[in-house]
């Protein structure tokens, strides 16, 4: 392989690893493993387990801002385009399942320099959904009293529950509903 492409793929493994064994457990070691490959051959590319765990929670950010500017470039209503992020998130689920993982435990890492990251990573989030919601109340779509932070801030909180709810199995709740209805509720709420 190219360097870039042994770089892609030991990415690639990485971030099943993580996503299997978390972000304290996992290492170079398994990544090699599940790659095929020396332990010597990921240093090369991860020198430290720092730059390993960077380069996994930079591959699981760009997915996640990348999903929520997608979506806000989209036609529609502020409402409608905050519903079709939440139905985006839910299929990542499906379609990107070791990203929703890693999001997960990074999003309760309290710990080492991954923490200060995470929070970071969320105020970009929460900017990008406050934009959409700030768009909709500048063109009269959605009420003066929905305050776009906050309800920003609901929307992601929202959709950290909904990952949760998406892996525990029988749980009866019907997601897309769920997302609908979440963001009709923040939309509406009033500040009293």
């Amino acid at each position: 392989l190219s360097p870039a492409a042994r770089r892609a793929q030991l990415l690639d493994c990485a971030l099943a690893v993580f996503a299997e064994r978390g972000l304290g457990r996992a290492g170079h070691a398994p990544v090699a493993e599940a790659a095929g490959v020396s332990v010597p051959t990921v240093f090369h590319y991860f020198p430290t387990r720092e730059a390993l765990v960077d380069a996994v929670l930079d591959q699981v950010e760009d997915y996640f801002i990348t999903l929520a500017q997608d979506t806000y470039r989209g036609a529609g209503s502020a409402a409608e385009r905050l519903v079709a992020h939440g139905l985006a998130f839910l299929a990542a689920v499906d379609s990107h399942p070791d990203h929703i993982r890693v999001w997960l435990d990074w999003s309760t890492a309290i710990r080492e320099h991954v923490w200060p990251r995470y929070l970071a990573f969320q105020e970009r989030l929460v900017a990008l959904v406050a934009a959409a919601i700030e768009d909709g109340r500048a063109g009269g779509e959605l009420p003066a009293r929905v305050e776009p932070e906050s309800a920003a801030r609901l929307f992601v909180g929202n959709a950290h529950m909904a990952a949760v709810m998406s892996f525990a199995p029988n749980t009866g709740v019907d997601l897309p509903g769920h997302v609908r209805q979440a963001v009709a509720t923040l939309l509406a709420s009033d500040r009293g």
